[in-house]
């Protein structure tokens, strides 16, 4: 054997020396990966060596040897054994006693020092509707997917033709990180090269986490200036020439006064209702000459947050939109404009008989003439009603089949297909009607302070026709955010949209226990292999090694079932609401899978493995009435008084991609489509895409993420670890421990002879290797496969 220090040779006494081997349990825990291998080895005092290690018996010496990086390696036959850093333990007249630490892969240690908002991902934006919009398609690290926070369902009145418009704002869009990038990120930032080809995969790269925006007490700001305001009775007004509608007090027309009006506990509303909620810490809401004033006792950051209802006039506009009050004005740089979707549904595929409809032309043009027909008891082209104007009501005969309603236009003396747009509604629906919204809106953060107050006396509502009317409605509220996550029109970065107070190690603890990852480092190339257990054993090169066993020494046969519980859980961390429901009634965490041991000798009891950082989430469809088929994922806890509606526990979702609206439903604002960003923690499936699951559990026909162990829960509940000797020359045990090669590497299936018989197998442990021996004890692990 050869040890070199700093490149320079060294005398060895004459004791053997092992150095220590390899144990597969390590790679499947990226904290045991911070740890490396050690080795003491003993070294005589000679003149060559006393100089190397600075003459350390020397009370005189100019410095000691451990005051400077020193590196060493040992090999034997020209292969390195083992190397890395190289400290002085002891030093006496007879010799010195050295330690070479092959130290633990910097990745891992860099990942368990830093926080996760650390992270280096080059991402900035600015949050708007298009910015939104934009991250569904583009290669952004940072998408924006919409979510529904758990609440309890609001009731509309039993008078109302159509339930409220709930619009989404950038408030119900949350921001989810991709996975690939974060992890890829971890690995660059510590200058470590990754081989993965399940990190390359289309399914790992489809997969986000959700992000956090920053979070911090603010019970104590709260305490002392927090309010909370409502209307006491609705107002209505006419837009003006410019469409608009104020909500000021001191405005002589056109205007539905203060947006809200009280934050005095137990108020009394124009009903004779009493608020609920109603609170103003501080007194710090009040009137100023008749307009409502936010004074903080002390400057503050803060933002605010409007839950908005109101009816609006509306004229239909065409088979997707309405035109009406869809624009909100905050103050400078909170302008938010919607899109009111035309929410009724065009029946010309439904024609039945004795039944009244109105034919509705979009763009129509005055003067022009219409001739409406239909495919009557057979016979098509049968006319139902000519027409001037843009509209016209129309009734089915009582008796008879009726089917295929087409429009035609005069022109010049024939009659021919109109190719403009136009429906055909219900009866009752008329040109112009009323449609009620809700939305909730939050401002940006900004400086108020007892010497410059916020009011609110510059709110309006815009974009409807001169004299269209809006009735602004007693639910309306205000209260003020504290910790405001940033709103309308804030500049974030990727740091302001990952605020989880987690160690970067955490997530790839938490991916390890999802996949059965197993990671294995080799320091000299600073090379990273990656992959799920199955994958990662059978990468290597299949070798035949059957005649390789040293029979001089026993041959061990040892059952992995007494290491294992008769039964082991896989699943995710507690739900919060809708799962947290729908785990009570399931009696059964989403997510988990069980797999019980046949063997008699496993022990007794359940083992739960439980991961350490995401918990479920479940998609449902009918939050957004405009699009009631989109599967949003619900998040928040209803019932969580201490929940402020901005972040939520961590999960993971797979990306779908764009995916496709039935019929005329469309994504309204911010996109106008006909079709939503799909994440989901579980799919079904449908006719435009097929299904996924990140449970472990099968479910609704997809196989679960118990795929992952499957090989190795079989293994271990009825195959067994063979212990044996084996001959292996230094640059064999060198290969072993550098994948990649084309030699016979840790990852590699063996043919191993055990005296009974050859089976397969992959390595387990390697014990401690001496070259100067005939050879090192080896454990394997059988496989299904012989």
């Amino acid at each position: 054997m050869e040890l070199k220090i700093d490149g320079q040779i060294c005398d060895l006494g004459m004791a053997s020396v092992a150095v220590p081997g390899y144990d597969a349990a390590r790679l499947a825990d990226p904290e045991a990966c911070r740890e490396g291998r050690s080795l003491k080895i003993p070294i005589p005092a000679t003149p060559r060596n006393d100089a190397l290690v600075g003459f350390a018996c020397d009370p005189h010496a100019a410095g000691g040897f451990n005051d400077a990086l020193h590196t060493a390696e040992l090999s034997a036959e020209g292969s390195a054994l083992i190397g890395g850093t190289v400290r002085l333990l002891a030093a006496s007249g007879e010799g010195y006693t050295l330690e070479i630490r092959d130290g633990g892969a910097g990745w891992a240690e860099n990942a368990a020092r830093r926080m996760f908002s650390r992270l280096g991902v080059a991402w900035d934006n600015v949050l708007t509707p298009t910015a939104i919009v934009e991250s569904w398609t583009d290669d952004s690290p940072v998408k924006f997917f919409p979510i529904h926070r758990d609440e309890y369902r609001r009731q509309n009145s039993s008078s109302d033709l159509l339930p409220a418009e709930r619009l989404l704002s950038v408030e119900d869009y949350h921001p989810f990180l991709h996975v690939a990038t974060l992890v890829g990120q971890i690995f660059r930032e510590a200058d470590y090269e990754v081989k993965s080809r399940f990190f390359e995969s289309a399914f790992f790269r489809s997969l986000y986490m959700s992000g956090a925006y920053s979070s911090r007490d603010t019970t104590a700001a709260a305490g002392r200036m927090g309010f909370s305001a409502r209307r006491l009775a609705p107002a209505t007004a006419a837009a003006n020439e410019l469409g608009r509608v104020s909500a000021n007090p001191k405005a002589v027309a056109n205007t539905v006064g203060n947006i809200v009006d009280t934050a005095t506990p137990q108020s009394v509303d124009a009903d004779g209702e009493a608020i609920d909620g109603l609170f103003n810490n501080g007194n710090c809401f009040s009137t100023d000459n008749g307009k409502i004033v936010f004074t903080p006792p002390t400057e503050i950051s803060v933002g605010f947050e409007y839950r908005l209802k109101y009816t609006t006039a509306h004229r239909i506009v065409s088979r997707t939109r309405l035109k009406g009050f869809d624009t909100v004005y905050l103050g400078p740089g909170a302008e938010f404009r919607f899109e009111l979707a035309n929410r009724y549904r065009d029946l010309r595929e439904a024609v039945a008989p004795n039944f009244t409809y109105r034919a509705l032309v979009f763009d129509h043009l005055a003067g022009a003439q219409y001739r409406l027909t239909y495919t009557r008891n057979g016979v098509p082209g049968t006319v139902w009603t000519d027409f001037a104007a843009r509209s016209a009501q129309v009734t089915t005969p009582a008796s008879g089949t009726v089917a295929d309603p087409v429009l035609l236009v005069r022109s010049g003396s024939q009659w021919v297909a109109y190719r403009g747009d136009w429906a055909l509604y219900n009866g009752y629906v008329g040109e112009t009607g009323q449609t009620m919204v809700e939305v909730r809106l939050r401002t940006a953060a900004e400086s108020v302070s007892p010497a410059s107050p916020k009011y609110f006396n510059l709110i309006y509502f815009a974009g409807a026709e001169p004299g269209m009317a809006l009735t602004l409605h007693k639910e309306c509220s205000l209260r003020p955010r504290f910790l405001s996550a940033p709103g309308f029109g804030s500049r974030i970065a990727f740091a302001d949209v990952a605020q989880h107070r987690i160690r970067q190690s955490e997530l790839l603890d938490a991916l390890a226990h999802l996949f059965n990852l197993r990671f294995y480092t080799e320091e000299a190339t600073r090379r990273v292999w990656i992959e799920p257990e199955g994958e990662f054993f059978g990468a290597g090169p299949e070798t035949d090694w059957s005649g390789r066993t040293d029979f001089s020494q026993p041959v061990e046969r040892r059952p992995v079932a007494p290491e294992i519980h008769e039964v082991r859980t896989w699943r995710y961390r507690d739900g919060d609401g809708a799962v947290a429901r729908f785990d009570a009634g399931e009696e059964a965490p989403l997510g988990a899978w069980s797999f019980a041991a046949d063997s008699y000798a496993a022990m007794q009891g359940e083992k739960v493995l439980r991961n350490p950082l995401f918990s479920p989430s479940l998609n449902a469809a009918g939050h957004y009435l405009n699009a009631p088929s989109a599967l949003i994922p619900e998040v928040g806890d209803r019932d969580d008084a201490e929940e402020d509606g901005t972040n939520f526990t961590l999960r993971i979702v797979r990306y779908a991609g764009m995916h496709p609206l039935p019929g005329d439903e469309r994504w309204g604002y911010p996109s106008g489509r006909s079709e939503y960003p799909l994440a989901a923690f579980h799919f079904a499936g449908d006719d435009a895409a097929e299904g996924f699951t990140l449970c472990f559990e099968d479910r609704d026909g997809q196989q679960g993420l118990h795929r992952f162990y499957d090989g190795q829960v079989r293994r271990e509940a009825s195959r067994e670890r063979i212990i044996l000797s084996l001959r292996l020359a230094p640059h064999e045990f060198e290969a072993l421990l550098t994948p990649g090669t084309g030699a016979p590497d840790i990852r590699s299936v063996f043919r191993i002879d055990t005296g009974a018989g050859v089976v397969r197998a992959a390595l387990h442990a390697v014990g401690d290797y001496d070259p100067a021996k005939a050879s090192v004890r080896c454990t394997f692990n059988r496989l299904m496969e012989d």
